[in-house]
């Protein structure tokens, strides 16, 4: 029922973006379709959890930083609504990174340049330090686009190359890109619940697939595995293998 669900949706989300087509100008494109991920999200997610865009800071940020040291702007930020925020306008805000789940970068059509501004983003967000009283994940990180490359190997090449570019670890990049109605690519070490069926050498990290469907999907389970903030993580072994992809390859 839910993999229908999802599948229902991710075709709802690319005829949606269509609307977008009609704006005059390239900058009113690219608002409505963050809306229509965050609508989804918010939807989805337990109330628990909230979505908003801006910055992500922790008790070290430094006000009025100098270019070169500019925060990243987040596109859409998941947040525990339990823990404050610092409001600049009503669609700008600056999280406590003590509070922030995950973050979500929305591209209408991805290219190399969007997916390093991505990573570039992720490995600042994953240095914070955060004060908490127990353990806590690195802030997840996702690219969500409605258009890009013909094939998902090309954006998996795209990872295996940024590692070197950025001088950094697959461990600091994303964890998932998905591009709707095509398939997504994930870094296998942080999706262990998805069990590729087959030998996986040491230095592999990324692993993809080509999809007209399921894309949502396995974003949706994958969120399963950190959205809890207070009870116990649920087993999502049983949702993850519902995810029946025939052409998982690995890079």
């Amino acid at each position: 029922m839910i993999v229908s669900h999802l599948n229902a949706i991710e075709k709802v989300l690319i005829a949606q973006s269509e609307i977008a087509k009609n704006a005059g100008h390239p900058n009113l494109r690219g608002g409505p379709r963050e809306w229509f991920i965050q609508e989804y999200l918010e939807n989805h997610l337990p109330t628990i959890l909230e979505m908003g865009q801006g910055e992500i800071i922790n008790a070290d940020s430094k006000p009025n930083p100098e270019p070169d040291n500019y925060r990243p702007q987040v596109d859409l930020v998941i947040y525990r609504r339990d823990i404050p925020k610092i409001v600049y306008s009503k669609n700008n805000m600056a999280f406590l990174a003590e509070g922030v789940k995950a973050t979500i970068e929305v591209k209408t059509d991805l290219v190399q340049k969007h997916l390093e501004q991505a990573c570039r983003a992720s490995i600042i967000h994953k240095a914070l330090s955060r004060s908490t009283s127990g353990s806590q994940k690195a802030i997840i990180s996702y690219v969500v686009a409605y258009h890009g490359p013909q094939q998902m190997i090309t954006v998996a090449k795209w990872l295996s190359d940024l590692v070197s570019t950025l001088k950094t670890t697959p461990d600091e990049l994303v964890e998932m890109i998905i591009v709707l109605g095509k398939g997504i690519v994930w870094r296998i070490n942080a999706f262990p619940e998805f069990e590729i069926k087959k030998p996986i050498p040491s230095d592999t990290h990324w692993a993809y697939f080509d999809s007209k469907d399921n894309n949502l999907y396995a974003m949706f389970t994958h969120m399963l595995t950190w959205v809890s903030s207070s009870t116990p993580t649920p087993d999502v072994s049983g949702y993850a293998s519902q995810v029946y992809f025939q052409a998982v390859k690995i890079i």
